[in-house]
């Protein structure tokens, strides 16, 4: 029996799982989804990081301090914070 992770099943998403946001190169509109920590700009390929990334269980998952996706975003937030 497969088992997967609820806060990744995509089948339990909501349209407001779906972040859009403006590319700091070219301004063009980059559509992100909750589990993406970067997307590539469709306009002009520059990396955009996930203003939202939350991943649903770091709060409460016994495994959050080795978990990939809480460790993205603790990256991006001190990138933040050093203004990069």
């Amino acid at each position: 029996m497969e088992t997967r992770c609820p806060g990744n099943d995509a089948s339990r998403w909501k349209p407001e799982d779906i972040c859009f946001t403006k590319c700091h190169e070219c301004g063009a509109e980059v559509e992100i989804w909750k589990d993406e920590p970067v997307r590539a700009c469709p306009s002009c390929a520059c990396f955009v990081h996930n203003p939202r990334l939350m991943p649903d269980c770091e709060k409460w998952c016994p495994s959050a301090d080795t978990c990939p996706g809480a460790q993205m975003k603790q990256n991006a937030n001190r990138e933040n914070k050093q203004g990069g």
